[in-house]
């Protein structure tokens, strides 16, 4: 049953303390970019993966949320912020790239954060990308304060150098990189975010200039507001207020959802996807004015700062073959227990004699080749294409 507020402001010291600690020992330990982003998906098998000063950690006192303790001196604290933050209305790369942006990143490989919000589920970067007309979001930013990692010059820690693999070792590879992860967590803030995200596929007909117009509408009313009713019942002056289906987060499936602890509720309505998603605070909250006041009280972390640990691999032997194992991995992320055998397959190997390997002349005493495809149950995995190349081949004798 939801708790009172009193209730939860008592519960709430001991429990933002113990968030912000916890983000406190995940500063400078690894995490993967194929993933979600979240302070439990941290790699803590790895350890701390930078070389840190030494000094003995010490408590401290944090205003607004008490006293933590074990802060090692090289973490610093800043002051937090509150923003809402509009974002424009954009094709599928330059969201990704914007997603990285925030996250300190370079490129445009969509991150699991962005897969996470957007609710990306396949297993194909550029069918997603095919299938996507544009992508928008408005959220509310609390970020109560910031944590920083202040270790100058930024070094890995002498174990993680050692344990990179020399050689193109797919299953050494593949170990590294569960058990240390693609980036390092330098950076990040403590507190909620309240979002509402947009997804338009190809077959919806609305331009961008009405997702964009629509969403803002959306916006005002979720984070001004305490409406209630669908927002075709909230009419405007002039009673020509109407808005598309997809974004009527306040009907009966979303309340339906709400109260079945769904954190993330969404609709789907002609080609427009609006997924409305909380983190930090009270995710149960009815509304963003119910949810405010509890974002002190259970912080999570947000706005995270990355460093790739290829960065900081400059000279280490084998770098160059775990920077290729990790972009390809970022790219198409194929599951992590099945990672050494994706690796397997990008080796380049040779499928036809090489020069001179083969005697010149007749030969009696040869023995005969098999021609037999064996398989194990237990080796790397085979892949067919089941498509049919027949029709192809055809055409292509037809018109040669």
């Amino acid at each position: 049953m939801p708790r009172s507020m009193e209730e939860m402001e008592i519960a709430g010291g001991g429990m933002a303390a113990a968030a912000v600690q916890r983000a406190v020992r995940c500063l400078g330990r690894g995490v993967d970019m194929a993933g979600d982003l979240r302070l439990k998906h941290c790699k803590d098998e790895g350890g701390c993966l930078v070389a840190r000063s030494g000094e003995k950690a010490a408590a401290v006192a944090v205003p607004g949320v008490g006293v933590v303790a074990g802060v090692p001196a090289d973490v610093k604290f800043g002051k937090g912020d509150r923003i809402r933050f509009k974002s424009d209305v954009l094709e599928f790369n330059k969201m990704s790239e914007l997603f990285n942006h925030r996250s300190s990143l370079p490129g445009k490989i969509p991150s699991g954060l962005f897969n996470s919000c957007f609710d990306f589920g396949s297993d194909s970067w550029a069918r997603d990308a095919g299938d996507t007309r544009c992508l928008a979001f408005d959220g509310y930013f609390i970020s109560l304060l910031d944590l920083r990692l202040d270790c100058r010059p930024l070094a890995l820690a002498g174990h993680v150098v050692a344990d990179v693999p020399v050689a193109w070792d797919p299953s050494a590879i593949a170990s590294f990189i569960e058990k240390y992860g693609t980036h390092i967590i330098v950076g990040l803030s403590m507190g909620g975010q309240d979002v509402v995200y947009v997804k338009q596929d190809k077959s919806s007909p609305l331009s961008p200039s009405v997702i964009k117009e629509h969403l803002d509408k959306l916006g005002d009313q979720l984070f001004t507001g305490t409406c209630t009713l669908p927002p075709s019942h909230c009419k405007s002056r002039d009673h020509k207020f109407k808005v598309p289906e997809a974004f009527n987060v306040f009907d009966a499936q979303m309340t339906r959802q709400r109260i079945e602890g769904m954190t993330a509720p969404m609709s789907c309505k002609e080609g427009v996807t609006v997924i409305y998603s909380k983190r930090g605070g009270d995710t149960a909250a009815s509304n963003h004015s119910e949810w405010l006041p509890t974002v002190p009280l259970m912080p999570d972390a947000i706005n995270f700062k990355l460093v790739p640990i290829i960065s900081l691999l400059k000279g280490v032997a084998g770098v160059g073959f775990l920077s290729h194992a990790i972009n390809l991995y970022l790219r198409y992320k194929p599951p992590v227990a099945e990672l050494r055998y994706f690796l397997d397959f990008q080796h380049h190997r040779l499928w036809a004699p090489v020069l001179s390997d083969l005697p010149l002349g007749l030969c009696s005493n040869r023995q005969g080749t098999n021609p037999a495809l064996h398989f194990s149950l237990v080796g790397s995995k085979l892949h067919v294409n089941s498509s049919q190349a027949r029709n192809q081949i055809l055409f292509t004798l037809l018109t040669s």
